[in-house]
C-alpha cells in the first residue's frame, strides 16, 4: 500500500487489523508522542519531520489500536534511543515510552523458530526484521515499514504490508499540487 487512500481502502474492504512497525516508524511514534521537537534532535530519528509523525498517526487510525511489537524490535529499539537521547531528558522520554507501551501487545518469536529462517534472509534483514514477519504472519498483522528491503520481503511471502515511504511520498505530492 503506497498511499492513504489505498490504506484506508484495504482496511475497509478487509476490516481493520493490527499494525506491526518496524523499529524506525516504533521509533518516530514514540519520540514524536514524547515531543515532536525531539525528532530533528536525535540522529535516530533526524530523518523525519513533524510532518511525517502526523502522517504515521493518520496511518495507524485505520487499524485497530493495538500496536505489535517483537522483543527483538523492541531491544533495537532502547538501544538507539539511548545511544541517542541524554539525560535529563532520557529520563522524561523512557517514561513517557513504556506508558504508551503498556497499550501495545508483545509477540514472542522463539529463536528456534527465527533459526527456521534462511541463513541469507538472515544475513541480509537481521533478526528484528525477519522476527517482524514471522510475527505478521503468526498475527496476520499488517506491516508498516520504511525499509523498501523489507517490504518487498514481506510482499513476497504474502504479508499485506504499508510502504511508509512511499506514503510519504505520495503525501508530499498530494500537497505540493493543490
Amino acid at each position: 500500500m503506497y498511499s492513504l487512500a489505498e490504506v484506508r481502502g484495504y482496511c475497509e474492504s478487509r476490516g481493520k487489523r493490527k499494525p506491526i512497525l518496524d523499529t524506525n516508524l516504533l521509533l518516530l511514534l514514540l519520540v514524536g508522542v514524547c515531543d515532536k521537537n525531539f525528532l530533528s534532535q536525535h540522529s535516530c530519528t533526524e530523518k523525519y519531520t513533524s510532518e511525517d509523525y502526523d502522517l504515521l498517526v493518520k496511518v495507524l487510525r485505520y487499524f485497530e489500536a493495538e500496536i505489535i511489537i517483537t522483543p527483538h524490535v523492541l531491544a533495537e529499539f532502547s538501544d538507539l534511543s539511548r545511544r541517542d537521547i541524554k539525560e535529563p531528558r532520557l529520563n522524561y522520554y523512557l517514561s513517557r515510552v513504556a506508558e504508551k507501551l503498556k497499550s501495545y501487545r508483545e509477540e514472542h518469536i522463539s529463536l528456534e523458530r527465527l533459526l527456521n529462517t534462511k541463513v541469507h534472509l538472515l544475513a541480509l534483514y537481521g533478526f528484528p526484521d525477519i522476527s517482524l514477519i514471522e510475527a505478521a504472519k503468526k498475527t496476520s498483522a499488517v506491516l508498516i515499514t520504511d525499509d523498501i528491503g523489507l517490504g518487498a520481503y514481506a510482499t513476497s511471502c504474502l504479508i499485506p504490508n504499508v510502504s511508509f515511504s512511499a506514503v510519504q511520498a505520495n503525501s508530499l505530492i498530494s500537497r505540493t499540487t493543490i
